[in-house]
């Protein structure tokens, strides 16, 4: 694997990381109601569920679940599912702002970013389709443990820029008067991303 290929996959995945989506989403609104920490590890568990799905695709697993739809379609339902539950835990939220009494524990946040990229099943497909650039039979292990390193360090960067700049108290005083309907815009376009999911298991 050549540096250019290497830089031409980080960018890719760089597009394909600031682009709005159910990770951004889940992380920008706990960075907001549960503060930074709560973003960090939301982060995390979502830069882990990455790493997870570039050793599939490095095990070639992503060729067993396109030979078998019946298992895409299955995930395609518990990630729509999931993804509805959040974003009606949103449009039930109050509003309030992170105080001692609502930060989410770490290991929940972790947990909520993972579940939330893994049970995406656009996620598998995407990096299916952006590692068949790549992979191939005789990719060496240090090859692909950088690839892994990079991907998964990009990907974690970027979530943890976006929990520090929404957890910052500049961006919480001019959300302070609008929390509840940012969460509810948040909780709008959770169930969105739900709906499309569960069309594209059809």
């Amino acid at each position: 694997m050549t540096w250019h290929t290497l830089a031409f996959i980080c960018t890719i995945h760089a597009i394909a990381l600031i682009s709005p989506g159910p990770d951004f989403a889940v992380i920008t609104r706990l960075s907001i109601v549960s503060g930074r920490r709560s973003g960090i590890y939301a982060a995390a568990g979502v830069a882990t569920s990455i790493g997870v799905y570039v050793v599939i695709c490095m095990l070639g697993l992503s060729v067993v679940l396109a030979a078998l739809p019946g298992v895409s379609g299955i995930l395609s339902v518990v990630g729509a599912l999931y993804l509805a539950w959040l974003g009606i835990q949103c449009l039930r939220s109050k509003g309030e702002m992170p105080n001692a009494g609502n930060a989410l524990p770490g290991g929940r946040a972790f947990l909520t970013g993972l579940l939330t990229n893994l049970l995406n099943p656009k996620a598998m497909l995407y990096f299916g389709s952006i590692l068949s650039q790549v992979l191939s039979a005789d990719l060496s292990l240090t090859d692909g443990a950088i690839l892994w390193s990079v991907l998964v360090a990009e990907s974690m960067l970027w979530f943890t820029v976006v929990a520090s700049l929404f957890s910052a108290q500049t961006v919480l005083a001019y959300l302070r008067r609008y929390l509840k309907w940012f969460e509810r815009a948040i909780g709008v376009a959770l169930l969105a991303l739900a709906a499309r999911v569960a069309a594209s298991s059809r």
